[in-house]
């Protein structure tokens, strides 16, 4: 569907303006600044989106006034916007005079992204035209970007923390196998040898004690032999010192099973000669075990973070490749737009101006209309381009150029009229 006849009267800079578009040819608006090319343009987004225009009537008129036949071959839809000092008012009719019901809503639905300029697209910086696409591919990436965002911070956290941690860890020797756990006691120590030295005064006693008794009872033996008169009283002594010998004996074979070796003794010395040192390697295994385990854990931390972002890019990447795109071999990128594996930077003008005009026709599948402000950019090369494309796929271009004086092809608007068709003057403007 294209514009078969636009009328506007009293808006901005126009007075009346009255335009019946040919099919397959551009419609080219040419004029010094201030003349009103741009107010047609502005007057046909008015017409359509009661959009696009400040303070719209023409200065010292009451009300202003834009029409619109919408059709094909012919006229399907009769569209009136009339603009007053307190607002405005849409009137859509069928072909038979039957007013649309809803007739904003009727038309938002025939709209699509009209206000794509091709020119302006081939202008912008290459992430502004991935932005660009997506938006005219329907992609919405501002809550996963949000989420990437707060896991890239999150990483860059971890990873601020694990370099420190790592250079904790490196600061440490890593402890030997069979290093104990926890520190010993040197007040403990102490009081084990101690306890170690009684055992072995209290052993040496019991020996001392059975020699002694040993000598006692054989003092006795001798008594017997030599006085036998004294035979009884030997023998109550030498029973008497027996037993007492027995009593020793069990005391030194009970002070043995408890006193220490040798070895036993000299280890506790050496434990406490030794308990700074080892408690220096108990406290340097703690250390290094909680940074390493610190460590271990923030590498985990980041490699679930790095699989998280890798799932979110993957997710923006699968969707921008199951997007619908509007040309087949355009790809969007980190870096840019491709078009079949090119950059769209280092296509040529020509190409670049074909390929903005495709996706801009790609925008608009009902109301086939693609609005160019800066036509004055183009050369006659791809103006040609431009309207063979519209003819082959039934589009109608609205070109805006600045040009003081009139030329063989357009309408040369002065003062918000008409002036020069095609280089011919008009006489009179249509009402």
């Amino acid at each position: 569907m294209n514009i078969l006849e636009l009328k506007i009267n009293d808006l901005k800079r126009i007075t009346a303006i009255e335009i019946h578009p040919t099919t397959g040819k551009p419609v080219i608006l040419t004029g010094d600044n201030g003349n009103g090319k741009s107010s047609v343009l502005d007057s046909i987004l008015l017409a359509l989106t009661n959009n696009g225009l400040d303070d719209p009537i023409r200065h010292g008129r009451p009300s202003g006034s834009v029409k619109l036949t919408l059709g094909d071959d012919k006229a399907e839809y009769l569209l009136e916007r009339k603009i007053t000092k307190t607002g405005s008012k849409l009137v859509l009719t069928d072909a038979n005079g039957m007013a649309v019901q809803k007739p904003q809503t009727f038309l938002d639905g025939l709209l699509g992204n009209y206000a794509f300029d091709p020119l302006e697209f081939v202008r912008l910086k290459a992430k502004d035209q991935v932005e660009a696409l997506k938006i005219a591919a329907g992609l919405d990436f501002t809550a996963i970007d949000a989420k990437r965002s707060e896991h890239y911070s999150e990483r860059t956290t971890v990873t601020r923390d694990g370099k420190e941690a790592s250079a904790q860890l490196a600061a440490l020797t890593a402890p030997a196998d069979g290093t104990a756990t926890e520190e010993s006691s040197a007040v403990d120590l102490m009081d084990n040898l101690r306890a170690l030295e009684d055992a072995e005064r209290t052993y040496k006693a019991s020996c001392d004690n059975y020699a002694v008794c040993c000598n006692n009872y054989d003092v006795a033996l001798q008594n017997v032999a030599a006085i036998e008169a004294k035979l009884v009283a030997a023998k109550e002594s030498a029973t008497h010192f027996a037993k007492s010998k027995m009593e020793s004996a069990n005391d030194q074979q009970s002070a043995l099973e408890s006193a220490p070796t040798q070895e036993q003794l000299q280890a506790a010395r050496d434990a406490i000669a030794s308990v700074d040192e080892t408690n220096k390697s108990v406290r340097n295994a703690v250390a290094y075990k909680a940074i390493d385990a610190k460590v271990k854990a923030l590498r985990l931390t980041m490699a679930n973070l790095n699989r998280r972002i890798e799932e979110i890019d993957e997710e923006k990447k699968a969707a921008i490749q199951n997007a619908n795109l509007p040309l087949d071999g355009l790809e969007l990128t980190e870096e840019g737009v491709m078009v079949n594996g090119t950059f769209f930077s280092q296509l040529s003008t020509a190409e670049q101006i074909r390929v903005s005009t495709l996706v801009a026709m790609s925008q608009n599948p009902s109301l086939r209309i693609i609005i160019i402000r800066e036509g004055a950019l183009m050369n006659a090369a791809n103006l040609a381009m431009i309207a063979s494309m519209a003819v082959e796929r039934g589009f109608q271009v609205w070109i805006e150029k600045f040009q003081e004086a009139p030329s063989a092809t357009g309408l040369h608007i002065i003062d918000g009229a008409i002036a020069f068709e095609d280089g011919e003057p008009v006489t009179e403007s249509a009402e």
